[in-house]
């Protein structure tokens, strides 16, 4: 009986990567948040995925609302999902994970560390009396 179960999830699994395969999109069985190196585009099925175990997730309105993709630990994102880039308002983050953010694209101008959830980012200052709010375009998950 164990080994027909575990014939059927890894047949199942082969036949989900395989239609994504066949569309032309690339997403690992076990990343179900990944946008991929080439696709930017956010989808809004992303608002109903599991969290990851280890990673943060990004949110467009303070309080952990409104649209959000997660990013698990271990990945950069030199640009963000569809029109995310510069309209983020809270992060919460799962695990150990630590979250590098950045001003601009390409990881640069200005960065902070954040290694806890964030219920508003009006509260973490930026430079010059500006805030985090909607201001990041780039990040990096520890």
């Amino acid at each position: 009986m164990k080994r027909l179960t575990a014939f059927l999830v890894l047949m199942f699994l082969g036949l989900t990567v395989s239609a994504y395969a066949q569309q032309g999109r690339h997403m690992p069985p076990d990343n179900d948040w990944a946008y991929g190196p080439q696709n930017n585009q956010w989808n809004p099925s992303w608002n109903h995925r599991p969290n990851p175990r280890s990673g943060a997730c990004f949110y467009s309105s303070s309080q952990f609302r409104g649209n959000h993709f997660c990013v698990r630990s271990g990945d950069r994102l030199p640009s963000l999902p569809g029109n995310f880039g510069g309209n983020l308002s809270s992060i919460q983050v799962f695990g150990h994970a630590r979250v590098q953010v950045f001003n601009d694209r390409n990881f640069k101008n200005g960065s902070t560390s954040i290694n806890r959830s964030v219920a508003d980012l009006r509260n973490v200052p930026f430079r010059g009396g500006h805030t985090w709010n909607n201001r990041i375009s780039s990040m990096i998950v520890y």
